[in-house]
């Protein structure tokens, strides 16, 4: 994963699964973005996620707003953030825990997608999973990695980002978890639902 390079992403939420696909085929069609993610939320929600240049999320952005009219939720562009997080919701994560781990939940994706920046630009972290409220309800949450001073550290930033916003639905950190603990979250990093 790489720790340093920033991108862009244009992040769009829908009331409409229908609506939410064929407008995500139009953002990728009208701007040169590339998808990050794209895929029913809980309950009967739509979500996508493109990363690019930020002229191009803009465009993809502005496509999203005309076609999903009044099916759009919340649509936001997050400039400046780490490659590592836009990795992590495509699914490239750690296999295995590096320490300690700290779970960050959150009741609204933009705002937990910017606390997984500031969480992983402020200590030496990696995330261990990444989940955008597929098949688990409303809340979202992903999983990080490292050091426990590390842990400590990026989980008390994230955290405070998401509280700032009134987001902050729970956060805990777990110090060496134990192996069977681990075993059951690898488990659990399936669907839910």
């Amino acid at each position: 994963m790489n720790n340093n390079k920033k991108s862009n992403v244009a992040i769009v939420e829908f009331k409409s699964v229908s609506r939410g696909i064929f407008v995500a085929d139009g953002m990728i069609k009208s701007a040169r973005v590339n998808g990050v993610f794209a895929g029913t939320l809980c309950p009967g929600r739509y979500l996508t996620i493109v990363e690019g240049e930020v002229s191009a999320v803009e465009s993809a952005l502005e496509t999203a707003d005309k076609l999903g009219g009044r099916h759009v939720i919340s649509s936001l562009i997050v400039s400046g953030i780490n490659l590592k997080v836009i990795e992590a919701i495509g699914g490239d994560t750690v296999s295995a825990p590096s320490g300690s781990i700290g779970i960050i939940e959150g009741m609204q994706m933009a705002n937990l997608i910017s606390s997984a920046d500031v969480c992983v630009d402020s200590a030496d972290v990696e995330f261990a999973d990444f989940r955008l409220a597929q098949g688990c309800g409303a809340n979202s949450f992903y999983i990080v990695t490292g050091t426990l001073s590390s842990v400590n550290e990026a989980v008390k930033n994230a955290a405070g980002f998401l509280k700032k916003y009134g987001t902050l639905a729970a956060y805990k950190i777990i110090p060496n978890p134990d192996g069977q603990v681990w075993k059951w979250l690898r488990t659990s990093f399936s669907k839910c639902g």
